[in-house]
């Protein structure tokens, strides 16, 4: 390992970079992340993925699809830290899952009702009658809303993904990474930057190899527990054709955002 004293940041000028709006990481990634690239960012629980990404989308010309917190919680967090959201485009698809599991609870709930009315045999009778007392509501197809808005999106904007574990839990892991691959490809011909958020250790390691494989940058965070205290490490696994670029460095989550603290090379 070498210090961050080190470390060249020296850009090539023929090359061109996203900015992360992170002054240190993007000094990591010794410019940015390139344009074109997809990023996989793997966070184990608590390591605060949710907080970086936040901070990525400030930088603006963003469509950030969001499945795990709805658009009025993320408007409320980057708000609290004074980051800029005039240019980013939301797709909440987390208030329509949220929306549709509402309305299948009042359902179930005004069938309970209903059936608690009626005797036995009016019961048996209703209840075998096609297509009465169905619970089932029609549901959205959330992969077919994130393709098609993967087809919108503009030459050089950051589309970030919060998080892919949404997808899995709905979809078969086949299914989603034939969307992802399409992404990435758009996004290769858009000169953008794909960021792609998930778990790590959620489902399975092979699943996790085939991301790795298809991604062109992997960022992991990691929360290791020293003692009675924690801390915080964002490694960066992959850099396709940047192979200089491996290296780590401790963070920690502050009033000011993702903070990245000491950085090390590794050799």
């Amino acid at each position: 390992m070498i210090g961050e004293s080190f470390i060249d940041t020296g850009v090539d000028k023929k090359e061109s970079f996203i900015n992360t709006g992170i002054e240190k990481l993007n000094r990591l990634l010794e410019g940015g992340i390139p344009n074109g690239f997809t990023t996989i960012i793997l966070g184990s629980p608590g390591s605060g993925t949710e907080i970086l990404v936040k901070q990525i989308a400030a930088v603006g010309n963003v469509v950030y699809i969001t499945t795990e917190e709805t658009k009025d919680e993320i408007i409320d967090t980057m708000k609290r830290f004074n980051w800029d959201l005039s240019k980013i485009d939301f797709v909440d698809i987390s208030s329509k899952y949220y929306s549709n599991v509402l309305e299948g609870e009042e359902r179930r709930v005004c069938i309970y009702e209903q059936r608690s009315k009626l005797k036995l045999k009016e019961l048996i009778e209703l209840g075998s009658s096609p297509g009465m007392l169905s619970t089932v509501i029609s549901e959205e197809d959330y992969l077919a809303i994130l393709s098609n808005k993967i087809k919108d999106v503009s030459y050089g904007e950051i589309l970030i993904i919060n998080s892919l574990d949404f997808f899995l839990s709905q979809y078969r892991q086949e299914d989603v990474l034939k969307t992802i691959y399409a992404a990435k490809v758009g996004n290769l011909k858009n000169k953008g930057a794909l960021i792609i958020v998930m778990t790590k250790g959620v489902h399975g390691e092979l699943f996790e190899r085939k991301m790795e494989a298809l991604a062109d940058c992997v960022l992991e965070l990691d929360v290791i527990q020293k003692g009675s205290s924690f801390e915080r490490y964002l490694s960066v696994k992959k850099m396709r054709n940047y192979a200089k670029k491996i290296g780590i460095a401790r963070y920690v989550i502050d009033d000011s955002g993702f903070v990245l603290e000491m950085i090390e090379r590794i050799m």
